[in-house]
């Protein structure tokens, strides 16, 4: 190969070779005019050649090159198959497996970087790019909806657990919680209720089980404060009615979601149940953006950017309208049932200084609820409405060992319930909350300590009116307040491959007078070889609520119901990207309320028809034991998910009549699967199944052919076994510095007739119950679409 930029003359020989191959021994004159003839055409080549070498040096000089990796932010691991392009017509490339691109002929001077992959925060930046130069970039990708960040704090550990010890534990990042949320619904408890352990039979509402502990008996946190009021729903009915329920948080905004089974460190104290804290995302730091989505069931919008021009803030407003009841109402027009909801949150986040952080998150939301069933019961709720709005703030101090966190709390909740026939006011209820907390944690040596206190003050006025023929009577009437003061502490020591965690909560309650202690310890093993044993024992107890003390229903006698929780777990690692779990555990149960006189039952040939006046009474003591599997791989470019199992057995012993019988929310076998698969960068594709042997239709009934009856043992007939298949779709698209993806999916796949408890009616001759249960959602497609900008 010639040199470069070397100019050639005739056939291709170098000018110098073809002057010294000269014929020498011709005349001189002759040599003399050839060699003038050379010179200049030499002179006109030389010309041409150097017009060329500068021309292409003045392109080099106005280009450059950029490369680096795509990882992702959590994790750091790379990723491959993301798309990379400079805006406009710039050059474009997918990265390797190793998540590495290469751009070059890039424009020299400041141009933005677009990257993108289904799943992953769509990222634009800012680069300026050097003539003849190489950029070398690392980007960070955030999953789901997070945002940018070009600093990040990186944990190479892809099962990340917020709460060490606890032997079974799962958290939900964002882009799981958008697959698994439900088109129809938008709801992240949905998304929860796929996780290991947990069982449901109910499409159309929120709540679900743990380890036969119901929604009541689980702490349910937003950015670390627990509250009662974070559903769309039918408040003060019954517990087993026709209605359903929403989260009021939109999922576009959660950065996470953590389930704790049972065996966690009590920071909040005051239920006996499981635990599920929702973290909420801060806005970009980085650039205003916005999403907005409309899908067959509802719209949805957030707006999030900086604040001010040092970029020491952020700043998020969502805001999400439902229409679900116009496919509820098409679905299940037998049913009547109509329900539909709105709700607005905001977070706004603030630097005060380089060690101090101000926070502050607004959540409220409004829902309503009508049922127009014809041949309804009187009491059959025909038109609910529920309403609250909640205010967290935080500030908080980091020393470079140290932190410390205050937190305040107001929350408000109103509701009203009017009957089916004579448009009566059933319920109505305003609830009040306001609360204030400081935790503290430190590094001393081989411990780290962790404390906390917090004081909390509850209003509450209620007021029921059920059917008692001939008319309508008040059931219950009272206007209460409390408080409840609490404070935790736990010690962490760490010594090789053992760590222990000891801790203990004392609580008090203004209304009842009582004080009480939950000790708890937590223990975990790494045997080597990846495998690592967990176990955690400790006592858990939980105040009676309002209802439970005061008022025509309430006892002046009630106390605190008490847990005694034991866990055992082993989990071995295989690889970085797959896990498998075994946990065993056994719940005993002390001082559960119950309303028995409420319930109509047979005893021998007689009936005995429930009082609705019934007092609540502290008479259920339980137990309950099972076992959890689980596999999971969790890996950025391939094949994620789980499949788990459960197997549980809950008793239920009333101590005055000595009735010993299954518990409501007994489900024997709970099969949770779940999968997602990255196609391409804009093609996704993912699974979940739902299944379980289902509960007790809870109550005094048995199934004799084809008919219901009445029946002398409590929960003896069981509901049809439940199970529900949906599949989604998601395909993004790219121009100029926006995107677009279009989402998919179909609810009950297989179209499997699935039904839920339903309060029955009763005739007498004979003793026959009807419309024990009503059918839920059919096979339901539905799509939609979400744009960022």
């Amino acid at each position: 190969m010639p040199a470069k930029n070397q100019c050639f003359y005739g056939s291709g020989t170098p000018l110098s070779r073809q002057y010294r191959n000269a014929d020498h021994d011709s005349e001189i004159p002759v040599l003399v005019r050839a060699l003038l003839h050379r010179i200049t055409l030499a002179s006109v080549l030389w010309a041409a050649c150097a017009a060329a070498a500068e021309g292409s040096q003045a392109g080099s000089a106005t280009t450059g090159a950029i490369g680096g990796r795509v990882i992702e932010a959590r994790t750091g691991a790379a990723l491959s198959r993301v798309l990379v392009t400079i805006e406009g017509s710039g050059p474009a490339e997918l990265t390797d497996d190793e998540g590495r691109f290469e751009l070059t002929g890039v424009e020299a001077g400041l141009r933005r970087l677009l990257i993108s992959v289904v799943g992953y925060t769509f990222v634009r930046r800012e680069v300026n790019v050097a003539p003849g130069e190489r950029l070398e970039l690392t980007i960070p990708l955030s999953e789901g909806t997070g945002t940018y960040a070009e600093s990040v704090t990186v944990s190479t550990d892809r099962f990340h657990a917020p709460d060490p010890g606890v032997a079974s534990q799962q958290v939900l990042g964002s882009a799981d919680i958008q697959n698994l949320r439900g088109v129809a619904a938008d709801d992240p408890l949905r998304a929860v209720q796929v996780l290991p352990g947990v069982a449901t039979g109910d499409d159309l509402r929120s709540e679900f089980s743990v380890r036969g502990s119901g929604f009541g008996q689980m702490n349910l946190t937003v950015d670390g404060f627990a509250s009662a009021y974070l559903l769309h729903t039918v408040r003060a009915v019954e517990d087993f009615s026709q209605s359903g329920s929403v989260a009021m948080i939109n999922s576009d905004i959660l950065e996470n979601v953590t389930l704790l089974n049972g065996g966690y460190a009590q920071r909040f104290g005051d239920r006996t149940g499981g635990e599920v804290n929702f973290r909420l995302r801060e806005g970009s730091r980085d650039r205003h953006q916005v999403r907005a989505a409309v899908s067959g069931t509802s719209a949805s919008a957030v707006l999030e950017g900086p604040i001010g021009a040092s970029r020491r803030g952020s700043w998020l407003v969502s805001g999400r309208h439902s229409y679900l009841h116009l496919i509820v109402e098409r679905l299940m027009e037998e049913e009547g049932l109509h329900f539909k909801f709105a709700d607005a949150q905001a977070k706004f986040v603030y630097d005060l200084t380089s060690s101090q952080r101000a926070e502050l998150a607004i959540l409220t939301g409004r829902s309503r609820f009508r049922s127009s069933q014809p041949g309804g019961n009187a009491d059959d709720v025909f038109d609910g409405t529920n309403a609250t709005a909640m205010a967290v703030s935080t500030w908080r101090m980091v020393w470079p060992s140290a932190m410390l966190t205050g937190k305040g709390m107001s929350a408000w909740n109103g509701f009203a319930n009017d009957d089916a026939i004579g448009r009566v006011r059933l319920d109505e209820g305003a609830d009040t909350q306001l609360a204030g907390r400081v935790d503290v944690t430190a590094a001393l040596g081989p411990f780290a300590v962790e404390a906390g206190i917090q004081v909390e003050r509850s209003d509450q006025r209620r007021t029921r009116i059920r059917y008692i023929q001939p008319r309508h009577q008040t059931v219950n009437d009272y206007e209460a307040r409390g408080s409840r003061a609490g404070a935790y502490s736990l010690v962490r020591w760490a010594a090789g491959r053992l760590t222990i965690a000891p801790g203990v909560r004392a609580d008090r309650w203004s209304v009842t007078g009582e004080s009480t202690a939950s000790p708890w310890v937590q223990s975990e093993l790494r045997v080597g070889r990846g495998a690592t044993l967990r176990g955690g024992a400790g006592v858990y107890r939980q105040f009676p609520a309002f209802e439970h003390t005061v008022g025509l229903l309430g006892r002046s006698d009630a106390r605190a119901s008490r847990a005694d929780q034991f866990d055992l777990g082993v989990e071995q690692r295989i690889g970085e990207a797959l896990r498998a779990q075994v946990t065993t555990y056994l719940r005993t149960e002390e001082g559960f309320f119950r309303r028995a006189g409420a319930e109509t039952r047979l005893d021998g040939t007689r009936i005995v028809v429930g009082d609705q006046r019934a007092a609540f009474e502290q008479r259920l003591d339980g137990q309950s034991r099972g076992i959890e599997l689980l596999v999971q791989r969790r890996h950025p470019n391939g094949l994620s998910g789980w499949i788990s199992y459960a197997y549980g057995r809950h008793r239920r012993h009333d101590t005055v009549t000595g009735e010993r019988y299954w518990s409501d929310l007994d489900q024997r076998h709970t099969l949770n699967i779940y999968a997602f698969y990255r196609v391409s960068d804009r093609t996704s594709l993912s699974a979940k199944l739902r299944a379980g042997s289902n509960t007790p239709a809870p109550g005094y009934f048995r199934q004799v052919d084809e008919g219901y009856f009445l029946s002398e043992q409590r929960n003896e007939y069981r509901l049809p076994a439940y199970s529900r298949l949906d599949v989604r779709a998601n395909r993004t698209f790219s121009w100029g510095a926006h995107r677009l993806t279009l989402f998919g999916e179909v609810m009950n796949v297989l179209n499997r007739e699935n039904v839920r408890f339903a309060p029955p009616n009763l005739t007498r001759e004979p003793v026959r119950v009807f419309r024990l249960f009503e059918p839920l959602i059919p096979v339901v497609p539905s799509v939609g679409v979400l744009i960022e900008w």
